[in-house]
């Protein structure tokens, strides 16, 4: 950081500038300097947070009244998600695990692939969140335990499967509940810690044969691209997922046009490989033609 800037001011041509004079221009140069050298939007703040605070040390030592750079903007970094494609969701929906956390781990991530709920929403779903539309389609309508906002997402089948799943074998070991003491029950039972979950979770995905090492965010953002592939409406996926403003949910829209980027690409360098296949077995083919030609009698 401090050799950048010593590089930024002698490229302006001086030697040193006044620690009075600096303005917010000043950060604005900065960061397009740094930006011309092709470095990343999280290291480029990192040198203008160090920028930043150089100032902050100005003020507190009162050499200077105020930060003149307290309310300039920093680079938006780009955000990146992780999440799973079908194929390997449905490892995990075909493998079952014998040890009881590492299977709740297992049906708890699979929910999520199902629902979009975050680890601390499936940790406080109660049967009473659980309910049922006039057409009979299961919903579940609940406040996000992060920012309190209501969302409502309607059950997929598996989803469905899971929650009953839960509720038989809560049945079997909890007999001597009253039906009500069950309607108020978690749905999700755990008896050991978070971090034990997510290290039964990262065996789950190694047993699946899945390289990337799974968390419960995962699931969610797995949710969202899922059904954004699918053709939902951004909107609709938003209010599922609870989010506060769309712009949280247009993160999948980015991923979801970017695979279709690639896969676009892929399918091409396949197409012009099989056509320039093509065309090198008929010049063959054309070739033998000509040589048999030749050498036939006169």
């Amino acid at each position: 950081s401090d050799r950048n800037l010593r590089e930024f001011v002698e490229n302006k041509g001086v030697q040193d500038i006044s620690i009075g004079t600096i303005t917010e221009d000043l950060f604005e140069e900065y960061r397009f300097f740094l930006k011309k050298r092709g470095l990343k939007a999280s290291t480029v703040n990192s040198n203008l947070c160090w920028l930043s605070r150089l100032m902050f040390r100005a003020v507190s030592k009162r050499i200077i009244r105020c930060n003149p750079f307290e309310n300039a903007k920093f680079e938006k970094e780009e955000k990146k998600i992780r999440f799973l494609q079908k194929s390997d969701v449905m490892k995990l929906m075909a493998m079952k695990m014998n040890d009881k956390e590492a299977e709740l781990a297992r049906l708890m991530f699979v929910f999520s692939c199902f629902t979009g709920l975050a680890i601390s929403d499936m940790e406080n779903l109660e049967y009473k969140h659980i309910q049922t539309a006039a057409d009979g389609q299961m919903y579940i309508r609940k406040e996000r335990q992060k920012t309190k906002v209501e969302f409502i997402v309607p059950l997929h089948t598996i989803a469905e499967a899971i929650i009953s799943h839960c509720r038989k074998e809560q049945e079997r070991s909890e007999e001597h509940l009253t039906v009500k003491e069950k309607d108020d029950h978690l749905v999700f039972h755990r008896n050991c810690s978070r971090s034990v979950m997510d290290t039964k979770l990262s065996i789950v995905g190694k047993a699946c044969g899945i390289r990337q090492r799974l968390s419960f965010h995962m699931a969610r953002h797995t949710f969202g691209t899922m059904s954004l592939s699918a053709g939902i409406p951004i909107e609709s996926i938003a209010k599922m997922m609870g989010h506060a403003s769309i712009s949280s949910t247009q993160v999948y829209a980015q991923v979801t046009d970017k695979k279709i980027s690639e896969d676009m690409d892929r399918l091409i360098a396949k197409q012009s490989a099989k056509e320039k296949e093509t065309s090198e077995r008929e010049a063959c083919e054309s070739s033998d033609i000509v040589t048999c030609k030749m050498e036939e009698p006169a």
